[in-house]
């Protein structure tokens, strides 16, 4: 006897799935369906039917139901959003990982932004990778940097000391979520973005002059440079 793979629910026409729609509908009282709602009561997949009919609301439209009101979220916010997603990571998001509390737009608006993850993903890097730098200073705050004390010496600094969402991405993309010095993998909790040369001696807030550190190495390194970081660390 040949095995025979099991395909659940996948092989009904399209009325058929129309009329399952209408079914459960009318199961809930509602004239228009969500995805969760049918996936919790229907015979077939939601992916089934968006599959067979190339969108969800053209189902809907179908059977005679309600289209569901889809919001446009600008490319800007969704790119916003995966920044943060992916510093809190710290590492690549992945499609499960779209979803609340991370995440404030699920992997299906990028997919309908984008055509799918993986172009969605690609237009991100190709964004985080381009464009102005954020960390670039003013003339107006550079010439504003005052000393605290007649001793310190006062670095006109080109760039700004925190570095931007977009530069920390930059950061992580190189690094990955692993500790420069000790290799630990790091998350959003014990994540430190470090300028290998301090800032309080001129170091910049560059892709060049940052590294992932985790907590206890950023917090034993401070204002030390590598050789002197080993002497405290080992």
């Amino acid at each position: 006897m040949k095995y025979e793979l099991n395909f659940r629910n996948n092989i009904g026409s399209d009325q058929e799935l129309l009329d399952d729609l209408k079914r459960v509908a009318h199961k809930l009282g509602t004239d228009n369906l969500v995805t969760r709602e049918y996936d919790e009561h229907g015979k077939y997949s939601s992916t089934t039917i968006r599959h067979r009919f190339g969108q969800w609301n053209s189902a809907l439209e179908k059977a005679g139901l309600r289209i569901i009101f889809i919001p446009i979220i600008s490319e800007k916010k969704l790119f916003q959003n995966l920044e943060e997603v992916w510093i809190k990571l710290g590492t690549q998001p992945k499609r499960r990982d779209m979803k609340q509390p991370l995440s404030k737009y699920t992997e299906r608006g990028y997919v309908r932004k984008f055509g799918t993850w993986r172009k969605a993903l690609e237009a991100f890097v190709e964004y985080i990778n381009s464009g102005t730098d954020a960390n670039e200073q003013s003339q107006f705050e550079e010439n504003n940097i005052q000393p605290s004390s007649k001793e310190e010496i006062v670095y006109k600094h080109r760039t700004k000391r925190w570095p931007s969402e977009r530069l920390k991405v930059q950061v992580l993309m190189r690094d990955g979520n692993k500790c420069r010095l000790c290799g630990t993998i790091v998350s959003d909790k014990n994540l430190h973005f470090d300028h290998i040369k301090p800032w309080s001696k001129g170091g910049e807030t560059t892709l060049e002059n940052l590294q992932v550190l985790c907590d206890t190495h950023n917090l034993a390194k401070g204002d030390l440079e590598y050789e002197d970081i080993e002497k405290v660390t080992n």
